[in-house]
């Protein structure tokens, strides 16, 4: 459950870094908003092909969801 905590946390920070609501960032990625807010709770594990549409909805790049360095 480690990595998918990392990942969830990571998009949860960028996405609030980018001003973007839950609801903003799932209907630029074209997804349920109800499976984004899971994979921030780390509740989900999303295939690579849903984290690059995450990455580029938010202009970034997949990896750094991976970044598991604390960064509050």
């Amino acid at each position: 459950m480690f990595w998918e905590k990392v990942v969830g946390l990571n998009i949860r920070r960028i996405r609030k870094e980018a001003g973007l609501s839950q609801e903003q960032l799932a209907h630029k990625a074209d997804m349920d908003m109800r499976y984004l807010g899971g994979i921030e709770r780390g509740e989900y594990n999303p295939t690579v092909a849903m984290l690059g549409k995450i990455a580029e909805a938010l202009g970034v790049h997949p990896a750094i969801f991976l970044n598991d360095k604390r960064t509050d």
